[in-house]
Parts: structure tokens; C-alpha cells; sequence
């Protein structure tokens, strides 16, 4: 594990190095070039464009896994730090500075999405799988409804049995007012996503807190509720991390195809009005 931590580290130091020297290579150039009396944001424009082009390609390739076209983790690292450094060149483009007039408002606006939407996706993709791993057998997305379905028809029949061996609504008047609603759907999306037990906690101490009022028989009945409560809470722990990492691609991804069909319309109406000399 301690390896395999190092020889990610070193992976990481060693691209962030040379995407840092990428971005000061084409910082230089791009000074030479205006410079030379040449408006530098042909060169910027067009490289960043590029950058897209390539960044775009990378959801192509993950659909044809079939093709020859290198390694899905060599895409990624390309993706991550190629993502990196367009965001740099957008910055050499723009000059730093608020954009004028509405296409380029709407350019600057679907690139900062892209952008955000991207590093959120990253953090996503290195602390969901982790956590998930931690939360025991792994579960598929798809099947996770029905195993809810399952565990709440568990839960009010053993409310509904508790009526009919102690003669008592302790149990079941708990069920309609604190776990009904719980089981029904997932619950608690925030506390599972930051990795907060507090919800589930209270309902266990409300439940420890029923105990006193029943029975051994009674108690027994509770016993097995908690245990397919702390079930369906694990299944709303997975359910909103998996969710968390595909929601964000219906943002990243539109967003990006989007930026590419408002960019061919800016570099358009660019050489519409202008001499069409860099």
C-alpha cells in the first residue's frame, strides 16, 4: 500500500512538473509572439481550442474500449493534466479579464462550468471509491433500489409482528413516526456524502431509548429493525455517493460540448471580422 502510495505520489510530482514547464514554454512563446507584433490571441486561441478538441476526445475514447487507442488510465492522466493547463492557456487568452459582448459572456461562462465541473469530478473520483470500499460490500447502483424495497417490507412486517406477540403499539406507533419515511427512499444525501454518521446515530439512540419500555420479545423485535436500519443506511451511503459520481459527467460532459460548438461560432465570427492575419 505504502508503494503504491509512492508510486503515485512520484506519478503526480512528475506531471504536475511538466505541465508547469508546459505552461511556461508556451507563456515565453506567447510573449514572443506579441513581440513580434502578432496579436497573441490567434496562438492562444487556436492552442486552446486544441486543448479542448483532445480533452473532448477523452469521454470518445472511454465509449470504445474495443479500439486500440492506449491505455484508459494514460487518457485519464492526459485528461487531468491537460485540463490543468488549457485552463492556464484560457487565462493567456483572455488576458485575465472579464469577458465583453454576449458570445464571449456565454464563452467564458461554459468554460469556467467545464472547468469547475472538472476539478469537482476529480476530487469525486479520488475520495468516493475509497470511502465506499470502507463501507463494506460493494453494491451496484441499479440494484440498490430493490434491495430498499426489500428491506422495508422487512421492517413492517417485523412492526406489524410486534403488535401481535406483545400486544403492544410501542413498536409499530415507532415505525409510523420515525422509520416509515426512512425506509421508503434515501434519505440524508449531504451527511453521506461529507462522511457524517449523525443521522443514523440518532435513530440508534432512539431505538436504544424504545428498548426500556418492552419486553425480551419486544426487545428481540427492535434488535433485528436496527440491524435492517443500519442495512438501509448503508445502501443511502452508497447510493448518494455513486449518484454523486455520475451526476456530475450530466454537467461536465454536455457543458464541454457545448463549449466546443460556442468556441467554432467565436473563431468564426473572429475571422469574419477581422483581416484574418494573426
Amino acid at each position: 500500500m505504502v508503494q503504491s502510495l509512492t508510486v503515485t505520489s512520484r506519478r503526480r510530482f512528475r506531471n504536475l512538473a511538466i505541465t508547469f514547464v508546459m505552461v511556461l514554454a508556451f507563456g515565453w512563446v506567447s510573449m514572443l509572439y506579441a513581440n513580434s507584433l502578432r496579436q497573441h490571441e490567434f496562438l492562444d486561441g487556436w492552442v486552446l481550442a486544441a486543448g479542448m478538441i483532445v480533452l473532448a476526445c477523452f469521454n470518445i475514447r472511454k465509449k470504445l474500449p474495443m479500439l486500440a487507442l492506449g491505455k484508459a488510465s494514460t487518457w485519464t492522466q492526459i485528461h487531468i493534466y491537460l485540463g490543468f493547463f488549457t485552463v492556464f492557456i484560457f487565462l493567456f487568452h483572455t488576458d485575465s479579464q472579464m469577458p465583453v459582448g454576449a458570445l464571449n459572456w456565454a464563452l467564458w461562462v461554459m468554460f469556467v462550468i467545464v472547468a469547475l465541473s472538472g476539478i469537482i469530478g476529480l476530487y469525486l473520483s479520488h475520495s468516493i471509491p475509497p470511502s465506499l470500499e470502507r463501507g463494506g460490500e460493494r453494491i451496484f447502483l441499479e440494484r440498490i433500489p430493490g434491495f430498499r424495497a426489500q428491506l422495508a417490507r422487512e421492517v413492517e412486517d417485523l412492526a406489524i409482528r410486534s403488535v401481535v406477540d406483545e400486544a403492544s403499539l410501542t413498536i409499530s406507533h415507532f415505525y409510523t413516526d420515525r422509520l416509515h419515511r426512512f425506509m421508503r427512499r434515501d434519505r440524508n444525501w449531504f451527511d453521506h456524502l461529507r462522511g457524517s454518521p449523525r443521522q443514523l446515530s440518532r435513530l440508534q439512540q432512539d431505538i436504544d431509548n424504545l428498548k426500556r419500555y418492552l419486553d425480551t420479545s419486544g426487545v428481540d423485535i427492535l434488535r433485528k429493525i436496527e440491524e435492517r436500519v443500519v442495512a438501509k443506511d448503508n445502501l443511502d451511503f452508497h447510493y448518494a455517493n455513486l449518484m454523486a459520481l455520475r451526476l456530475w459527467l450530466f454537467v461536465h460532459i454536455p457543458a464541454t460540448y457545448s463549449l466546443i460548438i460556442l468556441a467554432c461560432v467565436h473563431v468564426a465570427t473572429v475571422y469574419a471580422f477581422s483581416s484574418g492575419a494573426p
